[in-house]
């Protein structure tokens, strides 16, 4: 079943943790909603301008799926189906900062030049167009403003 012209709901859910720990990592109808909504808003016009496949490292995670990741059990966006982590470069990432809408874009680890990967969210109502960079400092995942 596809979410978008260009995204199915196997892509948008699939991820090794939940395959490699047999851990369920489907989307409920409100969750549902909200991926298609990312995908029409973001996914699709980033595709449509460039003209080539995106792929998707992370979309969909479930609360299981979310934890044995280490991520936020209270805060993830990828938990409501409202984010995906894209491998993309920073001609796209610039793209989506300047023409769209989006809630969180984040320039993920990487170099000064090119993100190692972008994280980007869209919410039904309130968007905050908050861009940031992620880096590690000791270990840990530290945000900055980009």
């Amino acid at each position: 079943m596809n979410i978008s012209k260009h995204v199915t709901r196997a892509e948008f859910e699939q991820s090794n943790v939940a395959i490699n720990y047999g851990i369920s990592n489907s989307m409920d109808s409100t969750q549902l909603a909200c991926a298609v909504l990312l995908c029409e808003k973001v996914f699709e016009p980033l595709r449509a301008n460039f003209g080539v496949p995106i792929k998707i490292n992370s979309g969909f995670r479930s609360l299981a799926v979310n934890k044995r990741l280490g991520g936020s059990s209270k805060t993830s966006q990828h938990m409501k189906g409202e984010a995906l982590d894209l491998h993309i470069g920073s001609k796209e990432f610039h793209f989506i900062k300047d023409n769209l809408d989006f809630d969180q874009l984040i320039w993920e680890m990487g170099n000064a030049t090119e993100p190692q990967w972008v994280h980007v969210s869209y919410k039904k109502a309130g968007n905050r167009k908050q861009v940031l960079r992620a880096t590690k400092k000791a270990g840990k995942t530290v945000y900055s403003p980009f």
